[in-house]
């Protein structure tokens, strides 16, 4: 049995785990990232635990590891290896993280590899989760932001300029709400978490009837109002949902993918406050594709970092 290492690089922490190629997990570890130390020392943590993990399976007899994967957020130049920036590394410009792993691996003869950590997730999802079975697929996580990820002929679509699966910058209103990424109306702007609490926050101010408090909401709070039949926070849901149908309908006019696979905290209000609702509008929206699209939640939970991570070794 063949195996490789995924490592899931977020801005907190630095989650890795040894998968075989059937996607069984053989163990897994959860580092603090110390993103204050600097992409150097990032680097070293990498490399020690990947030697760690190595140590784990040559105790475990599973010797046969063929290369390591790495997700992080960003703007990934995959084939060089470098993060040309990432909103969870503040500062950081044209980093060749790959490099810095390498030389701290010293002699370890694996081939590397780096993506886009939504990138990743649609590769896990489409080996190992909700996708198995589909060729092209595209992916988002709706959590802090929208992060996107396109993948054709189960191969990863970077795009000229490795800029590709921006998906949550796809515009939903035009002259809309601003974005983080400087434009107007972007889905990310109506479906990142941040945005779901101000556009609850609009409402209430608004004289709008709730239960719920304007002053300190989360998008929990609001999923729980919801579920005991707040009116306001259904809306937002719905609302929210819609949003997120317009812009798979562009998505799939465009790119025709067989499914698209959804995940992240926000897409953790399940089937009757989001999912239905993307659906019903998404079906009003679109041509009469055939085959149409299936609009699914991802199943690789916590997981899907590394476990995407680990399959763009076999993608490589």
């Amino acid at each position: 049995m063949k195996y490789s290492i995924g490592i899931d690089l977020g801005g907190t922490y630095i989650k890795a785990g040894l998968l075989a190629a059937d996607g069984k997990l053989s163990c897994r570890m959860v580092v603090s990232t110390c993103v204050d130390e600097g992409a150097r020392a990032i680097a070293t943590r990498i490399a020690q635990t990947i030697y760690q993990i190595i140590e784990l399976a040559e105790k475990e007899d599973k010797k046969e590891i063929v290369g390591i994967g790495l997700g992080a957020a960003g703007l990934i130049i995959a084939d060089s290896g470098v993060i040309h920036f990432s909103p969870n590394f503040p500062g950081w410009s044209d980093v060749p993280l790959l490099n810095y792993v390498t030389e701290e691996l010293g002699g370890l003869d694996l081939p590397l590899y780096i993506d886009n950590d939504v990138n990743a997730m649609v590769l896990g999802e489409l080996h190992h989760g909700a996708g198995v079975g589909y060729e092209n697929a595209v992916g988002l996580t709706l959590g802090t932001g929208v992060g996107g990820g396109v993948v054709i002929n189960r191969k990863v679509y970077h795009g000229s300029w490795n800029t590709a699966g921006e998906l949550g910058h796809t515009v939903v209103q035009p002259d809309g709400r601003k974005c983080g990424c400087g434009n107007h109306g972007c889905l990310e702007a109506y479906a990142g978490a941040r945005h779901i609490v101000e556009r609850t926050q609009q409402q209430i101010a608004e004289g709008k009837k709730t239960c719920l408090d304007s002053g300190v909401l989360t998008p929990k709070q609001i999923a729980e109002a919801a579920t005991a039949g707040d009116e306001l926070a259904l809306n937002i849901w719905a609302e929210t949902g819609r949003y997120i149908a317009v812009a798979l309908t562009s998505i799939a006019h465009i790119l025709n993918p067989q499914i698209a696979i959804i995940g992240g905290g926000i897409a953790a209000a399940g089937e009757n406050l989001l999912f239905q609702h993307i659906r019903e509008e998404f079906t009003k929206r679109t041509m009469d594709i055939p085959g149409g699209m299936e609009i699914v939640p991802a199943k690789l939970g916590n997981d899907a970092g590394f476990v995407g991570a680990a399959m763009l070794v076999y993608n490589n």
